[in-house]
Formats: C-alpha cells, structure tokens, sequence
C-alpha cells in the first residue's frame, strides 16, 4: 500500500490562486493524499465554496479568524494531520502531475528525509480573463544537487519544490513562528544542517512570479524584499549568537567580517575607477561632439564663401559680356 502524502495549502484572499492550487493538486497521478487547505484569516465562505467544489475527495480546511503568519500556518496544517510525508503548496504555485509519485519513489528508494525537484520561475501576469503566461526560466538553472553550504548562502529550495519525511519535524522542530518571511529558508539551513538532501535533476514545480503586481496579488520576495534581508540578517545573527553561547569562538567570525570588509572595498575601489573611467569617456564624448560642431562652423562658412566666389564670379562675367 502506497504511504500517504499531507498538502499544506496556505493562503489569504486569494479565491483565483487558490481554485487554481486545488485543481492542480486535484491533477496529480499519486493517489495517497489528504489535503489541508489553512485559510489564514482571509474570508471563510469564499474558501468553504471553492473546496466544495473542488474536484478533491479528502480535504480539510483550518479557518484563522485573525492571520497567524505563513510559519505558524503551516504548523497548524501538519499538525492537523497524520501522513508520512509533507509537502507545502502555496495557493500561487504549481506542480506538474507526477510531482509526488516521483518524488516519495525518490524518498522510498533511497530512504532520504528531504527531497528537491528542479523548480522553474514561472512569470504570470493576471488579466480579466484569468492567468496570462509570460515566460519561464530554471531557478538556479546550473545547480547540480543540494550542496549544505550553498543553503547557507542563499535559499536554493522554494516550498513548492520540496517533499520530506514528517519524522524529520521531530529531530529538528517545526517552522519558526517567529519569522514573517524566510521562514522556509531557516527550515531549509536546519535539515541541510543535519542531512543529505536529494535533489531531482526533473523540472517537476513551478514557483510562481508577477513582478509587477500589487496588493494580494503580489509575491513576498517582491513586495517584502526589505523584510526579506532583515530577517535573513536576523537568522545569522541568532546562530552565532548561540554558537557563541556554547563556547564558539570569536576568532572566524571577525575574522570573516574582515575578509567581508576587504571584500567590501575592493568592490568600492573597482566601483570609483568604473566611474572615473566613465567621466573620462564622458568628456572624450564631450570634446569630440565639440570638436565636430567646430568643424561644421568651419564647414558652413567655407561653404558660405564659395558661394560668394561663384556669384562674383559670375558678376564679373557679366559685367564683361555688358562692356563688350
């Protein structure tokens, strides 16, 4: 018998992404599944309609009267169900329809916690009529597996690419409810921390983007880019802060904020000679466009005279022809 699958579906005042979210995981080809559909403080009766008339058969909705944040809501979802594996739909994102069959075969065949699909960026706009299609590109088209430090550096893994083992919740905790974004990052450096994450070389999801859109409509990593690096900040702040707590050394960490800093200016000396590189070619530009004007002045008063030539000239021959 197949082992069961939890969807956790997040989402807030999104009717259109979120009827779109439950016919896509209505779509897929593997059959074990419960879906709960969190509803984190946006309008109940809209969410109730679209699950009732979801194409879904085993589904729970969790209504928030007030918004307890994307974390918390995914606590809540996992928590109100049993399964083995846990995935994260967010109401905006796709799956392509074999995503979970190939990725808990993945799991079972090589009995992994944490698995990653190749993910693309998939560019949408919204019209009147619905979702228009842009254009899509591989999200970090040259990543050959799940490499521990590249977590470090920068979030490598989006929720809508990622299916893991629930047993893996009680070695390293639940999402941190304290977050208001980068919380799948924190969660994502807590398991590369500890474990092998497998990576699919398959493009098997599809992270939703709209650049230019606003309001609900809009992707956090656009409309909150500020809160975005703060609270990155704030999460490498706490683990050295800890690590110092239990007896870590300053030394690499100063260290480091030195290299940081030589990197720092470096970067601002290269930036200073670009610029005076480019004020040089600015007053080049600017003499040569001088230099051209002058020798159009030049141009035009020669022309000028030669025309005066040949109309004496030509009055001299006259004159001539007249005497004669």
């Amino acid at each position: 018998m197949q082992n069961s699958v939890a969807i956790i579906v997040r989402t807030k005042d999104r009717p259109r992404f979120l009827e779109r979210a439950l016919a896509n995981i209505a779509a897929q080809t593997y059959p074990q599944v419960k879906t709960v559909v969190v509803n984190d403080g946006g309008d109940t009766a809209t969410v109730d309609r679209l699950i009732e008339a979801s194409a879904l058969s085993n589904v729970q909705v969790i209504h928030h009267e007030i918004s307890r944040g994307m974390e918390a809501a995914s606590n809540v979802g996992i928590r109100a169900c049993a399964s083995e594996f846990i995935a994260i739909h967010d109401d905006d994102d796709l799956w392509e329809p074999t995503f979970l069959e190939k990725t808990v075969a993945a799991l079972e065949e090589n009995d992994d916690v944490m698995v990653v699909v190749r993910t693309d960026e998939y560019f949408e706009k919204i019209t009147e009529s619905g979702f228009e299609f842009v254009e899509s590109r591989p999200f970090w088209e040259n990543l050959q597996g799940m490499n521990v430090v590249d977590f470090f550096r920068i979030n490598r893994a989006v929720p809508i690419g990622i299916l893991y083992r629930r047993r893996l919740l009680d070695e390293i905790g639940y999402y941190n409810e304290t977050l208001p974004v980068v919380g799948d990052w924190e969660f994502n450096v807590r398991v590369a921390s500890k474990h092998k994450v497998l990576f699919l070389h398959e493009n098997l999801a599809h992270w939703s983007k709209r650049l230019n859109a606003t309001g609900t409509d809009s992707n956090s990593v656009y409309a909150a880019a500020q809160e975005h690096k703060f609270f990155d900040a704030r999460v490498r702040s706490d683990a050295v802060r800890e690590h110092l707590a239990q007896g870590g050394h300053l030394a690499p960490y100063l260290y480091n904020a030195h290299l940081a800093n030589e990197v720092q200016e470096a970067v601002h000396h290269s930036h200073e000679l670009l610029l005076d590189v480019l004020n040089r070619l600015e007053r080049i530009e600017a003499t040569q466009r001088e230099q051209a004007a002058r020798l159009e002045r030049v141009e035009r008063a020669l022309s000028v005279r030669g025309r005066a030539r040949t109309i004496s000239t030509k009055l001299q021959r006259l004159a001539q022809r007249r005497e004669k």
